[in-house]
């Protein structure tokens, strides 16, 4: 398995660990008794989906699926759909920002408002990686060769995911072990 198609996948677990920390700090932003660190946490989230994902795993991903589209029995459907989603995923994260960076400057945003937003963005973001998990990736895996992995690798900068990889998490560490105690609550940090 070459090591972009698995750096993919583990972004998707990563990811995922990231949706649910967020899901799971929305409905710590509507407590009354909520930790002050909550609507930072939520801005720093956001910031990290408008970064990583748009700056490497999109990218990655849809120069792959340009591959994909060259190879006999490709789902062509399927990588259209995606391909456009990820246009959709960047502007509704854009969305996200301005209403979170309004509710942080004191503006005047309606609960429902914000919280039917934030729901409707959790579930664009989590039937992507779905459709692309069980429709993209099993193509992935079958159909690029090693070759086309190396083409797609050229056409890349080497980037590293900032909130995964230990020597740039100093920009996100209140983000990471946010999602580190929720996933591994037992573990005692230093």
């Amino acid at each position: 398995m070459h090591y972009l198609y698995r750096q993919l996948c583990d972004d998707h677990h990563n990811m995922q660990k990231l949706l649910d920390a967020f899901d799971r700090l929305l409905r710590d932003l509507t407590r009354r008794d909520r930790d002050p660190e909550t609507l930072s946490l939520i801005l720093d989230a956001l910031d990290y989906i408008s970064i990583y994902p748009d700056r490497w795993h999109h990218p990655v991903e849809d120069l792959a699926m340009q591959k994909l589209l060259a190879k006999d029995g490709a789902d062509c459907e399927a990588i259209e759909t995606t391909q456009q989603e990820h246009r959709k995923i960047t502007a509704a994260t854009r969305r996200m920002n301005a209403l979170f960076y309004a509710v942080a400057n004191d503006a005047a945003v309606e609960r429902s408002r914000l919280m039917r937003a934030s729901r409707d963005y959790l579930q664009l973001q989590r039937a992507h990686m779905q459709r692309e998990n069980t429709r993209i990736f099993p193509q992935f895996a079958a159909m690029l060769t090693a070759d086309d992995w190396a083409q797609v690798e050229e056409k890349l900068r080497h980037q590293r995911d900032p909130l995964f990889s230990s020597d740039l998490r100093r920009l996100y560490e209140s983000l990471h072990h946010y999602i580190v105690d929720i996933y591994e609550p037992e573990r005692v940090t230093a």
